[in-house]
């Protein structure tokens, strides 16, 4: 950028930009309605409407004429304190937009005709704004926040001033504003500089409005000391709700830095407004934040639109993300990327001349030198989370703001300003609360073990050894706390529970869990419910603050729930698509008469299409209660304050007062006889799956079944050597134990060719009677062992799982350690010990063959005894 000050004082900036073959020439001037004198107020305004209603040499209209036949477009804007005329068009026309432009800001006519027409037009204009609820509601707060400084008045002004203004005014006005000193020149594109200065020195005249430096004397407002509010009410169909706190100059040290802090807490989707009080409590339709930094001290501006009678609760949500910045520093990912959306701003204004000619314009009146554009671009870059913090509990005072609040008429009553202060001393306690700092405990294998406030349960285990921080929460729930009319509830709530909170929206989730490179998910089981979160080390704050507020504060939205009900009974459908999970579904169905193991997790399609949103509702109170909650943190995380965020977050949770308890269902009845469950397909294999009563995870005889199915099935096991490498009867053949908080199941699988079989389950019922009768061997046993444990420690590498498995042992009161002696059950097991399981639970007195395939004697016959 070339700087130059032509003689008559004008400034002179100009860029090249030899992209594109465009130009962008601006001319702002250093006057805006916070200069006008009371009786003016609107005046700079009118002055942009007039100076395109002809010149000395241009009739009105012919100055957008002759720029549109160049290709361009002219334009104008008032502001508090500049007024800006530009063009943009083809270079080429360089001399036609300078000529223009410098014509139009020393020669306009101002005829008092073309006045009188015009000031009907900004008077339209003010009427179309009392129409406009943004446009009210933004003067309201700016009139309220602002006492005895003109930001106080509408830059448009007020329909009693403009009704008097003459061409006398106008043009004293004009004279006293319009200097060469007070303008500013700037054209970027592709130009040569130095055709710009000549062009510019010749075309704007040397004693343009002669006379005394324009000088400005504003009132300033002395600091405010306590919560102001204005309120009022029209036929509209949503409350604009603001709030506002003095702010800085746009030159002051701390501008930056509270402009990082309204860019996180209220600019775009992902920030903590978005998520929280629009996309997690679902307060606002929209909300954002803004730190309004003119040529004098401005505004701090938090403001939302809210549908219906939740006014207050808006206010509240919004008051308390704001003052939250009082008291925690933000994550380094948020402040990261708050400062890249202010730098990265700059780099989209570059992609146009228009943009780079307002960008130094702006700088260079507002902030006394375009220069300025770097300093403050440098000081975004180094601001850290404490400065947030610092100048948070400077400038967010909790007893000195203004709130306005433009309401519907039905809700006229809903909010004034007694009510205003008593939320806001609501929310200022709270958060002294939230943030007071528990103690700590530690316990055994380097697991902090700490008992919440709620009673809840947390357990933190330090891992530097990778930047991750895993995060799990369990509670016994899942499909074992579901009946036959709510199965598949717990798979629903599951998905829904991120999908939206009291505090942030779900798009706002989606957006921060994915910006973070994180992952955020419910988990649903056949004996427990939960979530589980997995962040970088830096996200972790701001991942657990969505992983918390999914956990609690949970909305289940309708519209959701209709997705996500749509997409789980897709599910039920496709489940029909894959033979073997019939083969299975059928087994259990026939295993289980009574008890929830015998239900699919997904539910049925009638079941899940009864579900309410009531019953979602109720299944959340109940299955995640706060304090039946296990939290489980393992990662490279400050322990300390670890548990004193997850204290304040979770362990001050309540209980909702419909919140029931999950009672186990029981053990399930007993189970003998020999019985058949065959489901006709037609199909190119057959499915079958012959299954037996397992063991319960409190039962120490399940390690010695581990080792059973590990002989039997795997590579080497002997089902895979027998019927697939020896007698090719399948590609697919297995044994599978899975336990539960009550007793599960053992079960041999296989698909096959239809014809075969009845081949197929004489030789699985031999290998089965081979185990009953028979010891396995020391080799077998000993090969199954290091298979075990050896893939036991491989599935705990991670951090995940590590945290998943130490919170699922504890919700279901096996001990958190439980995995860590794994290894030394399996290897306490003995030869005798398996073939006593065996003969235990391999009982064809006491079993469920279930077979998916096509119809024929061998498929469907239900009567075949062993």
């Amino acid at each position: 950028m070339i700087r130059r000050t032509l003689p008559n004082g004008l400034k002179v900036l100009v860029q090249e930009s030899r992209v594109c073959s465009v130009v962008a020439v601006q001319v702002w001037v250093g006057v805006g309605s916070a200069d006008e004198r009371p009786e003016e107020a609107g005046l700079a305004h009118v002055h942009e409407h007039m100076l395109f209603k002809g010149t000395a040499r241009r009739k009105v209209g012919a100055i957008a004429k002759e720029i549109e036949a160049a290709g361009g477009d002219i334009n104008a804007w008032t502001s508090f304190d500049q007024t800006v005329y530009h063009v943009t068009m083809p270079s080429r026309e360089l001399d036609v937009a300078l000529d223009i432009l410098a014509d139009v800001v020393q020669h306009s006519s101002f005829d008092e005709e073309e006045l009188a027409r015009e000031l009907e037009v900004v008077l339209e204009e003010v009427r179309r704004g009392r129409d406009q609820p943004s446009r009210v509601a933004s003067e309201m707060l700016f009139g309220t926040a602002f006492e005895t400084h003109p930001y106080a008045r509408p830059v448009i002004g007020h329909e009693e001033t403009i009704r008097a203004f003459d061409r006398p005014m106008i043009l004293d006005f004009y004279r006293r504003w319009y200097q060469p000193q007070n303008m500013c020149l700037v054209v970027v594109g592709d130009v040569d500089p130095e055709e710009v200065f000549d062009h510019a020195a010749r075309l704007f005249e040397a004693k343009l409005n002669d006379g005394p430096p324009p000088t400005r004397t504003r009132p300033q407002d002395p600091p405010q000391t306590e919560i102001r509010g204005r309120f009022a009410a029209q036929d509209i169909n949503e409350t604009h709700l603001a709030l506002a706190w003095p702010s800085t100059r746009l030159s002051d040290d701390d501008t930056a830095a509270l402009d990082v802090l309204t860019v996180l807490l209220g600019a775009g989707e992902s920030s903590r407004l978005f998520r929280r009080v629009r996309w997690a409590a679902q307060l606002v339709n929209d909300c954002y934040a803004v730190s309004y930094t003119p040529q004098d001290r401005g505004l701090i501006v938090v403001a939302g639109q809210v549908h219906g009678d939740r006014v207050l609760d808006a206010y509240r949500a919004l008051l308390t993300e704001t003052l939250r910045l009082r008291y925690e520093e933000v994550d380094p990912s948020e402040l990261e990327k708050a400062r890249t959306i202010i730098l990265a701003e700059t780099v989209y204004q570059q992609e146009t001349v228009q943009g780079v000619a307002r960008k130094l314009g702006y700088f260079e009146l507002v902030a006394n030198g375009a220069e300025f554009e770097k300093t403050y671009f440098d000081r975004v870059r180094r601001v850290t989370a404490a400065e947030v913090q610092e100048v948070a509990r400077r400038y967010l005072a909790p007893d000195a703001f203004t709130v306005s609040a433009l309401t519907p008429l039905a809700q006229r009553d809903s909010v004034d300003l007694d009510r205003v202060k008593a939320v806001a001393k609501t929310v200022v306690d709270g958060l002294e609360s939230e943030y007071a700092r528990p103690p700590a405990t530690a316990g055994a294998l380097g697991v902090t073990d700490v008992r919440l406030h709620n009673g809840a349960r947390l357990l933190v285990l330090q891992d530097p050894s990778v930047p991750l921080v895993s995060v799990r929460s369990a509670s016994v729930g899942g499909l074992i706390a579901e009946t036959e009319g709510t199965n598949g509830v717990s798979q629903l709530l599951s998905e829904l529970i991120v999908r939206g909170t009291s505090k942030y929206p779900y798009e706002q989730i989606v957006q921060e869990v994915d910006a973070m490179a994180g992952g955020l998910s419910g988990i649903s089981g056949r004996n427990s419910i939960g979530l589980r979160g997995d962040f970088l080390k830096e996200s972790w704050p701001r991942g657990f603050e969505l992983f918390a507020s999914c956990l609690l504060e949970a909305t289940i939205p309708a519209p959701e729930l209709e997705k996500e009900r749509q997409v789980q009974l897709e599910d039920i459908a496709a489940r029909q698509d894959s033979l073997s999970t019939i083969a299975f579904d059928r087994l259990l169905q026939t295993l289980y008469a009574a008890h929830p193991y015998r239900m699919p997790a997904v539910g049925t399609e009638t079941s899940v299409r009864s579900l309410t949103r009531d019953h979602l509702v109720e299944e959340y109170r109940r299955q995640l209660r706060p304090d039946r909650l296990t939290v489980c943190v393992v990662g490279d995380v400050d322990v300390g304050a670890t548990i004193d965020m997850v204290q304040r977050r979770i362990g001050r949770a309540s209980v909702h007062a419909d919140a029931t308890t999950v009672e186990r269902p029981g053990r399930p009845e007993a189970f003998d006889g020999f019985r058949t469950a065959f489901t006709a397909r037609d199909k190119a294999q057959a499915h079958l799956v012959l299954g037996f009563r397992g063991y319960a995870l409190h039962d120490d005889r399940r390690f010695a079944l581990d080792l059973l199915s590990s002989v039997l099935g795997g590579q080497s096991g002997r089902l895979f050597l027998e019927l697939r490498d020896r007698r090719s009867l399948a590609y697919s053949v297995g044994a599978y134990g899975l336990e539960g908080l009550d007793a599960g199941y053992f079960a041999v699988y296989i698909g096959t060719a239809p014809d075969k079989v009845e081949q197929a389950e004489s030789g699985i019922r031999a290998e089965l009677e081979k185990a009953v009768s028979a010891p396995i061997t020391d080799e077998e046993l000993s090969r199954a062992k290091r298979y075990l444990i050896g893939a036991h420690e491989i599935s705990l590498q991670r951090a995940s799982a590590r945290c998943g498995t130490m919170a699922l042992n504890a919700a279901y009161d096996l001990g958190y350690d439980a995995h860590a002696h794994y290894g030394d059950r399996i290897t306490a097991v003995s030869v005798a010990d398996v073939q006593a399981v065996a003969q235990d639970i391999i009982r064809f007195d006491a079993c469920v063959r279930s077979v998916v395939g096509p119809s024929s004697p061998q498929t469907a016959d239900r009567t075949r005894r062993p």
